[in-house]
């Protein structure tokens, strides 16, 4: 089997280490269209195991790496900043990834996000039409539900094998986005925030298992939640990090007003989802996992102090 991922990050990292030591994978190919010093981090990570090509995917000349690959992973999407780059990122790539990897015949799998449905509550199930009588409200959910609806229709042009992935928070050992960097900083001095807060997680490594999974059942019209089960407490994530770097925490009880008033906007608004979970089985049927690993945030901690030694400990 060929992998071609699209997007190099932490989640990409994980997916294509985990899909390396499969003996049915030929090749893993990671793109990226620049380079930042904590992926810099992430290429000496793959060297060996997974090719790491600079490439675009909006270029015409992308389609050889597609048509040389059984199966297309998109991983390239945006949390925040300006309509412009949200719909570009959310849209208009999946949407030319999606439009590519249909005329050459080749399987799409698509990482969206658990909020692009703006769904909450308990053991949240998909919808049974897709994005119908959904109700996404940022513009971060509008164009990450956009975005499903236009991959779902470039593949149904051609009837080729879709996967559509909503993954609930993301951790794993080579993690670098904001939140997990705030959280180190705050553990490697001791202070361990209780904010009452209640996240639906899922493993980078479970993820990469999935695409491996959805590589072999080649789906047509698949979309899924993949979250593990139940919810994790964000204060755990401090405990993991704080033992991992033999600190003695200091438990420090914040009410949510006050933590909201110092998160960023883009962040704020998905505290709105804390407490909400979502429904694991289907996941669990692909990927084989549905529990939270605490092992992976003990190692992330050691990782984040590895790039803050070589002073590359920059949010991503």
């Amino acid at each position: 089997m060929r992998y071609l991922i699209v997007g190099l990050g932490f989640i990409a990292t994980h997916i294509g280490l985990r899909l390396s030591q499969y003996k049915d994978t030929s090749s893993v190919t990671v793109t990226y269209r620049s380079l930042n010093p904590v992926k810099e981090e992430y290429v000496k990570l793959l060297k060996g195991r997974v090719d790491v090509v600079k490439a675009d995917p909006m270029d015409e000349q992308f389609r050889k790496l597609v048509r040389d690959s059984d199966t297309v992973v998109n991983l390239v999407g945006e949390i925040s900043g300006s309509e412009e780059t949200l719909r570009r990122a959310n849209v208009e790539v999946p949407t030319a990834l999606a439009r590519m990897s249909a005329k050459e015949g080749k399987q799409f799998i698509h990482f969206s996000g658990a909020t692009s449905t703006g769904a909450t509550g308990t053991n949240v199930r998909v919808e049974q039409e897709h994005c119908k009588g959904v109700s996404p409200t940022t513009t971060f959910e509008i164009t990450k539900c956009q975005g499903e609806r236009s991959v779902m229709n470039e593949t149904e042009k051609e009837g080729t094998p879709l996967a559509i992935l909503r993954p609930t928070l993301v951790y794993g050992r080579y993690a670098a986005h904001v939140q997990f960097v705030s959280m180190y900083r705050l553990a490697k001095v001791g202070l361990l925030p209780k904010l009452g807060l209640l996240m639906a997680t899922v493993n980078a490594d479970w993820l990469g298992d999935a695409v491996r999974s959805l590589s072999q059942k080649r789906p047509r019209r698949l979309y899924v939640y993949a979250s593990e089960c139940g919810t994790v407490p964000v204060s755990r994530f401090f405990q993991l990090m704080a033992e991992s770097l033999k600190r003695r925490g200091i438990q420090l009880p914040v009410p949510l007003g006050i933590a909201k008033a110092f998160l960023p906007k883009d962040i704020r608004a998905l505290l709105r989802y804390s407490g909400t979970s979502y429904d694991c089985q289907p996941f669990k049927e692909i990927s084989g996992h549905s529990e939270f690993d605490p092992e992976e945030v003990s190692l992330n901690a050691l990782f984040l102090r590895d790039l803050e030694k070589k002073g590359k400990l920059i949010p991503t």
